[in-house]
């Protein structure tokens, strides 16, 4: 008689297991699905890495000064679109009636002109008056972003009057 009921209290166990499982798979869910979505905004960083934005140096009438003055820029843009940064330039003027005048040729001794040039020493490109393009892409920049290097070169007059001349190298980026 024992044995009967070990057997019969086992069958009512097996017999109740399938419908506690049913229940416990029917009332919690099998998968939680999250969505992400991210979107990043469009920025554009333009810096001056090296230099210092103000060059000054004392010339002499009828000078010449190659190495007036350098810049480094860097720009990162993430817009597909991609980015330019244009120039403008100004004559040097002084407290008199002189000038400086800004030229896309390399100056010389005597020639009373300015000029910027991209580029290193063993390859520049002088930049136009106004709207020169020192740098310009179609495409996104990576986290190295584009690098350009300006020089300044001037020169003065034999006759220029005596006096301190100033003028702006303008340097603008807009986003395409």
């Amino acid at each position: 008689m024992k044995k009967s009921l070990i057997i019969g209290a086992s069958s009512l166990v097996l017999a109740a297991a399938p419908a506690i499982s049913a229940f416990a798979a029917s009332s919690n869910p099998t998968a939680v699905v999250d969505n992400l979505s991210v979107t990043v905004d469009e920025i554009c960083t333009f810096e001056r890495t090296t230099g210092n934005g103000s060059y000054t140096q004392s010339m002499s009438a009828n000078a010449l000064k190659t190495d007036f003055g350098t810049s480094t820029f860097k720009a990162i843009c993430n817009g597909g679109s991609g980015y330019s940064v244009a120039a403008v330039f100004t004559a040097l003027t002084g407290s008199v009636s002189g000038s400086i005048a800004y030229s896309v040729t390399t100056p010389t001794a005597g020639s009373g002109t300015w000029t910027a040039a991209k580029g290193t020493s063993s390859s520049t490109t002088n930049l136009a008056a106004t709207g020169a393009k020192l740098m310009d892409t179609s495409s996104a920049s990576t986290s190295s972003g584009t690098v350009q290097q300006v020089s300044y070169k001037v020169s003065t007059q034999n006759n220029i009057a005596q006096g301190t001349y100033t003028g702006t190298a303008t340097y603008t980026l807009t986003q395409k």
